[in-house]
């Protein structure tokens, strides 16, 4: 009897330490099945900007005859996991814009953003003094890999992991993309640079809704690619006027609406200054003060100190004393519609994402896909961002 027990006891542990096994392959090929090829990333990535092109998309005015490199710089998230494909996008050889596609379907929609007239990251100094900050702290260390990650949206920089021999235990060093400053491995906050990860944020979402906005997408993406090829179309090269002209007419084009608020965009001038950069944007669009205040002085109304940013707080000082207007601060109910408003009623308004503030200047909805036209002032750009997986924490109206 005792030896019958003994028997079907290690028949179970047997099961056990078998599924056990099981379960990190079960989950490689899950991981894999899910994963995006860059072929895909590529057919994403030019049937919307055939699309946008076609239906006359705030910003894409003079992206017809625009030609999409095949090779994207891969980008991914701090937890390792590969995020985007960033596409370059040129025109008469020059660099024009960016397509970051999703390199993953849990992540939702194909297209996460689109960036116009891109200032290029120093990747591979970004790369080399990652490794060479990690050697130099950790020695006897083993350099595991470097790759480039978005560290904390949008900040873009290097990433090498190091398993320190010594101590037993891996350590993640962050060089930022354009600045090659160092980044602190710390959660970021609403005043201190740090670093989060996009992927966990999206998947808030729920990866079967993702799934099925990714799959929403794929089959608008082949609709594109369909129309256009039954006009003899070839959407992987260069489009011309002509060729334009035969789509925009095509019911695969999706009817777009916008909304756009001429505000100037500006780079901001330290790490710390993006929200004194986004008011001067908003006085220079008020003409109050006017002239514009130096991101300098703004800093110094507000009573900023060195290397730490500014809050929200410091954003509605500013909204009631010196516009006389009343500032709405929202932290909750993030909505399409609210954007409508406040674009269509000509309020551009601040967008804040962990970490960041922007400028919210316009929208735009592609069939059922909602972008934020954002101004930018980390490398003084503007561009659109979907909402849907949104980063956006928090909002603040002028009104």
């Amino acid at each position: 009897m005792i030896k019958k027990q003994f028997g079907i006891g290690m028949l179970i542990l047997v099961i056990l330490l078998v599924g056990i096994t099981l379960i990190p392959a079960v989950s490689a090929q899950e991981e894999n099945y899910y994963n995006v090829t860059v072929e895909e990333a590529f057919e994403h990535a030019n049937a919307n900007m055939i699309d946008f092109i076609a239906a006359d998309a705030l910003g894409f005015e003079n992206w017809t005859g625009a030609l999409i490199g095949p090779k994207p710089l891969e980008l991914y998230d701090i937890n390792g996991q590969k995020l985007f494909y960033q596409f370059s996008v040129y025109k008469n050889d020059n660099l024009i814009g960016t397509i970051d596609v999703c390199a993953n379907k849990t992540l939702g929609p194909s297209i996460n953003d689109i960036v116009f007239d891109p200032k290029p990251y120093k990747t591979t100094e970004a790369m080399e003094k990652s490794k060479e900050i990690a050697k130099s702290r950790y020695p006897t260390g083993e350099i595991e890999s470097t790759v480039m990650v978005v560290y904390s949206y949008p900040r873009v920089g290097a990433m090498t992991l190091v398993n320190d021999k010594t101590a037993g235990d891996e350590h993640r060093i962050f060089v930022d993309g354009y600045t090659l400053d160092e980044v602190q491995d710390k959660p970021v906050t609403e005043k201190e640079l740090g670093v989060w990860s996009v992927y966990d944020q999206t998947l808030k979402y729920g990866k079967e809704n993702n799934l099925k906005e990714w799959q929403k997408s794929d089959q608008f993406a082949k609709s594109i690619e369909k129309a256009a090829a039954n006009k003899a179309i070839n959407i992987n090269v260069a489009v011309t006027e002509k060729n334009m002209e035969k789509l925009s007419g095509d019911a695969a084009i999706t009817t777009i609406t916008k909304g756009n608020i001429d505000v100037p965009v500006i780079k901001q001038q330290t790490n710390y200054y993006c929200v004194p950069t986004s008011i001067q944007m908003l006085c220079k669009y008020f003409k109050n003060p006017n002239p514009a205040p130096s991101q300098d002085s703004i800093f110094k109304y507000l009573k900023g100190k060195p290397k730490i940013g500014l809050s929200d707080d410091d954003i509605s000082k500013w909204v009631k004393n010196k516009w006389g207007k009343t500032p709405v601060i929202r932290k909750t109910s993030l909505t399409n519609l609210d954007v409508v408003t406040e674009i269509d009623k000509k309020r551009p308004f601040f967008s804040l994402i962990s970490g960041h503030c922007r400028v919210c200047r316009g929208y735009l909805n592609q069939g059922g896909y909602f972008y934020l036209y954002i101004n930018d002032p980390l490398p003084g750009t503007k561009g659109y961002e979907r909402t849907y997986g949104s980063k956006e924490i928090e909002r603040v109206y002028v009104r």
